[in-house]
């Protein structure tokens, strides 16, 4: 969704003096200058034009390229955001105004969000619409998506008010400072060699590094927990249980036995369809890592009971899990496309079916030949 924001330049900002050429525009891609306005009045955009103090400045962009504008406080000030007083626990809020608001036909001057919920308007989307005019300016309507900062408590305050509606809680409001990614890379990396080094388990060098960024104050306790998708982590678990516990009481043996005894005509390529049909319908409905978790100790038993290499087996499992195109659920990119592309259910299977059917073809092919 793109937003209608608007900037000022303050005294002492590093763009009084250039042109828009040399600004670029402060690198942030994915933002559009489309309005500037001069002692309150519209001038003409040119890449000559030279920037001065109170300047201000309208965009198009996404949340994440509004944060980025937030986090260049002394270049840009966006209307009221400083007043407000933001801080590492403001948040930024979609709101939609509501079709019998009170806010209706009102501009934010006149509202006082600052007053009324704690909060700043920082930006307007209006069906795609190019405002014009400032956005403090700007009178509400009905359908305006509204982009504001506040606090953890903005959604109590206004839970009984029937004047806006809240979509969703976007995004913190951080500045990412290049030492602390340079931090978390290094911190990795040395994690990883460590670990394929068998010097300290990854999980031990891993604790180190989150123990590290709590110190540095990069995150917070709270932040780590509200990261963590706790339904997936117990998921994963309970797989690997399930798992090691069809190991230990012979259940997996059992399921290879029913599998060999009723593919026994079709041979070990028909064995090699069905486990992978069996792990891709796990992983597409679950997740890959628990469908790895279940079908991995069938998957040895095969092996073991057919007396072949289980190097071929490992990977139909690891592939087959992995290649997730048939659901949106099944992998966390589809996820990522599914809402903001509009997708249904029907769209994935409709082109993931064939993908899939394509796919492991390929694979039981590649890995009957070449490890069995």
């Amino acid at each position: 969704r793109k937003f209608i924001v608007e900037g000022t330049i303050p005294e002492g900002s590093n763009l009084i003096g250039k042109t828009l050429k040399e600004v670029g525009f402060i690198d942030v891609k994915g933002l559009f200058l489309f309005a500037v306005y001069r002692n309150n009045a519209k001038i003409s955009i040119e890449s000559n034009m030279v920037f001065e103090t109170y300047d201000t400045l309208l965009f198009t962009g996404d949340t994440e390229v509004i944060t980025e504008l937030l986090n260049q406080k002394k270049d840009l000030q966006l209307p009221d955001a400083g007043k407000l007083g933001y801080s590492k626990d403001s948040r930024m809020m979609e709101v939609v105004i509501s079709h019998n608001s009170n806010l209706i036909s009102k501009n934010s001057r006149e509202i006082n969000f600052r007053a009324k919920y704690n909060a700043s308007l920082i930006a307007i989307h209006r069906n795609g619409e190019n405002l014009k005019g400032k956005i403090r300016d700007q009178k509400l309507k009905a359908g305006d998506v509204l982009l504001l900062i506040s606090d953890d408590f903005f959604e109590e305050r206004i839970s009984n008010d029937n004047n806006i509606y809240m979509i969703s809680k976007t995004t913190d409001i951080k500045k990412q400072l290049p030492h602390v990614t340079w931090l978390l890379f290094i911190g990795i990396l040395v994690s990883v060699i460590l670990s394929a080094l068998h010097l300290v388990p990854m999980f031990t060098s891993l604790a180190v590094v989150i123990i590290v960024i709590l110190w540095a104050k990069i995150t917070s306790p709270k932040d780590i927990a509200a990261k963590v998708d706790f339904s997936l982590a117990l998921t994963i678990i309970m797989a690997l249980a399930f798992g090691t516990a069809m190991l230990k009481t012979g259940l997996a043996d059992i399921f290879a036995n029913a599998i060999i005894t009723a593919l026994r005509p079709a041979g070990t390529i028909g064995l090699l369809f069905a486990l992978y049909i069996l792990t891709s319908i796990l992983g597409a409905y679950i997740t890959n890592k628990a469908a790895v978790a279940i079908t991995f100790p069938i998957a040895l038993s095969l092996a073991t009971q057919l007396q072949l290499p289980p190097k071929g087996f490992v990977l139909l499992v690891s592939y087959a899990a992995a290649a997730n195109f048939i659901t949106p659920i099944g992998y966390q990119t589809n996820l990522m496309v599914y809402g903001p592309g509009n997708y249904t259910f029907k769209d994935f299977f409709k082109v993931g079916f064939p993908l899939t059917v394509l796919y492991m073809l390929t694979t039981v092919g590649i890995i009957y030949w070449v490890f069995l």
